[in-house]
């Protein structure tokens, strides 16, 4: 009777000890979220007040300070979703990965941890964080007003983000579906220089992406 009611209690002990811990991710997640949330309504209104400020004056100034809020908007606004998308992907898949306390550069936000995670749940995280700026651009397309100079500038950021998170990380998710090591492939594609590539393929097609637009518009 003793054994059974010791096992009772380290039984409700684990329990509670879970359900604590899930409270903890879940406020961190809310803080985090809010943090998130508080930086891209402060770009997306940095840009919009320039934008107005440049329709109404038409000012050479405010026209600079809009495309430069542009700018700023378009990197900061598929950093948060990019990460989010990861985290997504990753609580879908059941992968461990708990929630930091605070985001780490900003937008890092949680842990996924390559020993207790299998390549499966890697994937489900990997492609999340590579589809969600594809969304944002999505969103772009439909709602920003392209008769702005700022709005395409804003619009072809977004894609050369986009691309540039699909340059670097497709590779690698392809490289683990077809049975290589998460780690070895992250690693691989770093030390060969793929993140820097990935960075001027984006930028070149960001410019050639403003420039079309320029023209057909």
């Amino acid at each position: 009777m003793a054994e059974a009611t010791m096992g009772e209690s380290q039984a409700m002990d684990a329990v509670q000890l879970e359900k604590a811990a899930r409270q903890v991710d879940y406020a961190r997640i809310r803080r985090i979220g809010s943090y998130h949330f508080a930086m891209a309504m402060g770009a997306l209104t940095i840009w919009g007040a320039a934008a107005t400020w440049a329709q109404v004056t038409g000012w050479a100034i405010a026209q600079f300070a809009a495309v430069g809020g542009a700018l700023v908007a378009g990197m900061i606004l598929p950093s948060i979703i990019h990460e989010w998308g990861h985290f997504a992907g990753a609580r879908l898949s059941g992968a461990q990965s708990p929630a930091l306390e605070k985001p780490r550069n900003h937008y890092f936000m949680f842990d996924f941890a390559m020993d207790q995670n299998d390549a499966r749940q890697f994937i489900w995280m990997s492609w999340g964080g590579i589809l969600a700026p594809w969304v944002l651009v999505v969103g772009a397309w439909v709602f920003v007003p392209w008769a702005l100079t700022s709005g395409l500038v804003l619009i072809a950021t977004l894609m050369s983000r986009a691309v540039a998170v699909t340059v670097f990380e497709a590779p690698i998710a392809q490289a683990v579906s077809q049975g290589g090591d998460p780690g070895t492939e992250l690693g691989r594609q770093i030390k060969d220089g793929a993140l820097s590539r990935a960075g001027l393929v984006g930028n070149v097609s960001g410019w050639l992406i403003f420039a079309a637009l320029w023209v057909v518009l």
